[in-house]
């Protein structure tokens, strides 16, 4: 079985254009960081950055060469689509599928989404909630989820509405009767949190996550723990939390 690691990218954002590309944390992009620590945590699999055809993201395709990791290019609208060609491409069975305006991603836990898939099979592997919702439905922004090829294809054989051609794996997890999904128990001291938002959609996500990032980053340990700790130690903090999250749907 060949493994690896797409992650999903364009400068084209409505509400923030070339968010992963603005300086983040000293010279460092949003992409840069989730590439470096990506390569740091799965040495081994193969890195795909998938984009789109606009010539606005030539840049990523040179982003990509410049972090040794290969590109994809591919449908801007249909995302789907893209997934299932950049897979095929490099003869992927399985996949990590990566959001790329999450600064904090956990990429450590994609090893154990690999294991976990390893020993439960299955369509979809992801962490999720005690009430069945997969993290990529919240604003928690830490973790990534697995899928197969032949999943993403069934899927374009079922369906072409545009939520599902959009949002990758919307479909599956919302068709249990059809696909076999199965959910790891978020730590224990994540389950309640539904207040946290390390994803990054606007200028405001864009700018409290950067001060955020550069305290995390002094810290000798790089946890959960750790970043939950930053959180509750600046109410400020909590409280622009909760206003981007009541302002940006999932």
């Amino acid at each position: 079985m060949k493994d690896g690691i797409i992650i999903q990218a364009r400068t084209g954002s409505s509400r923030l254009r070339n968010k992963i590309l603005l300086p983040f944390w000293g010279e460092h992009s949003i992409i840069d960081i989730i590439i470096s620590n990506i390569k740091k945590s799965c040495p081994d699999k193969t890195i795909i950055l998938a984009t789109t055809n606009k010539n606005s993201d030539d840049v990523l395709e040179q982003v990509a060469k410049d972090a040794g990791i290969f590109c994809f290019r591919g449908d801007e609208d249909n995302v789907l689509d893209r997934f299932i060609k950049a897979a095929e491409a490099f003869d992927l069975d399985r996949f990590i599928r990566v959001c790329s305006d999450n600064p904090f991603l956990l990429t450590d836990s994609f090893n154990i989404l690999f294991d976990a898939h390893n020993k439960m099979g299955g369509d979809y592997v992801a962490y999720g909630f005690a009430n069945g919702c997969p993290t990529i439905k919240s604003h928690l922004g830490l973790f990534a989820e697995l899928t197969t090829t032949k999943a993403l294809q069934k899927v374009a054989s079922l369906t072409q509405e545009k939520l599902y051609i959009e949002h990758v794996t919307i479909f599956l997890y919302s068709n249990l009767h059809l696909f076999d999904v199965n959910l790891l128990s978020l730590p224990k001291e994540l389950e309640s949190r539904h207040d946290l938002r390390f994803t990054m959609d606007t200028s405001d996500d864009f700018k409290l996550l950067q001060q955020l990032y550069a305290l995390y980053d002094k810290k000798k340990e790089k946890s959960v723990q750790t970043l939950l700790q930053l959180v509750d130690e600046f109410p400020s903090c909590k409280e622009l939390m909760r206003e981007n999250i009541s302002k940006n749907e999932k």
